[in-house]
């Protein structure tokens, strides 16, 4: 089995004939591993409903791990935290490095007295973070279209953070859009830098120029955004992709045709490939 870092893992236990469903995150599992992937991609959903007694019972019963069932019930007469009940599983299944394990539980316990709606933007700022912008957007749209007005305080953040992800998709019409959402509730420049940004990667330069020139109460930002672009071009010469494609442009030149076109076909091969985990992970 490959886990959601990418690596291949000795499964423990058996393959259940009936799932487990876990209720906090709306999801049936099969095998041990499953349990842990859920714990590991969703830190921030993982409540006290998760020391459920018949998730032990199935774990004997349908997955033959009763070792891990008898711990896992001691833990129930001790009173322990949820914390302790998912380190346990993970440890027992050795899904996670240690370090790994100490962000869940760090998530675990500061995810302590947030209401529903925190935590679910949490968890979709988690997915964000580590790039899983496909699951975030789904989550974030979720999320805004069901928070109750006490909360509505949480939606420029849900906005500029989908602002995010599809900028990081190169979605930037849909960027632009959200961005733009973002700031008009809250005024904050950052998102409005980000819409501006957004829009010059969406449109032709005449068009992007032609915006502004129709929009003059963006004046101020599209400098800030104009100066953010020089430094980034700048960083960008300094990396290893500026040196590879200057090394490209001297096939090219000197008439290297064939060697140009197949390093070129190599390079959108793989960024497509990288574009597609991004969508689908």
């Amino acid at each position: 089995m490959i886990d959601f870092m990418g690596r291949i893992l000795l499964c423990t236990g058996k393959y259940a004939k009936n799932p487990y469903y876990v209720e906090s995150l709306c999801a049936n599992v099969y095998c041990v591993e499953e349990l842990c992937y859920l714990f590991a991609s969703n830190p921030f959903m993982i409540n006290r409903s998760i020391m459920d007694k018949e998730l032990a019972g199935w774990l004997d019963q349908e997955c033959g791990l009763a070792d891990l069932s008898h711990q896992l019930l001691k833990l129930f007469n001790r009173g322990s935290q949820p914390g302790v009940f998912v380190s346990l599983i993970l440890d027992y299944v050795n899904y996670c490095t240690q370090e790994e394990k100490k962000k869940i539980g760090d998530v675990i316990q500061n995810n302590v007295g947030l209401g529903d709606c925190e935590r679910r933007k949490k968890q979709a700022d988690f997915l964000l973070a580590n790039r899983r912008f496909g699951p975030a957007l789904e989550e974030y749209d979720n999320l805004a279209r069901e928070l109750p007005e006490a909360e509505s305080g949480l939606k420029p953040a849900v906005y500029h953070n989908m602002g995010v992800a599809y900028a990081n998709l190169f979605q930037f019409e849909l960027a632009a859009k959200y961005f733009k959402r973002a700031y008009s509730m809250s005024g904050q420049e950052e998102s409005g830098i980000q819409y501006l940004a957004a829009k010059r990667l969406q449109l032709h330069e005449n068009a992007y120029i032609a915006f502004l020139a129709e929009h003059g109460e963006y004046y101020e930002l599209s400098l800030k955004v104009e100066k953010l672009t020089q430094a980034a071009v700048g960083e960008f010469e300094t990396t290893q992709e500026s040196r590879m494609l200057t090394a490209l442009k001297i096939y090219k030149e000197e008439g290297n045709v064939a060697s140009y076109y197949d390093e070129i076909d190599k390079i959108i091969s793989r960024k497509k490939d990288e574009y597609r985990e991004l969508v689908v992970s």
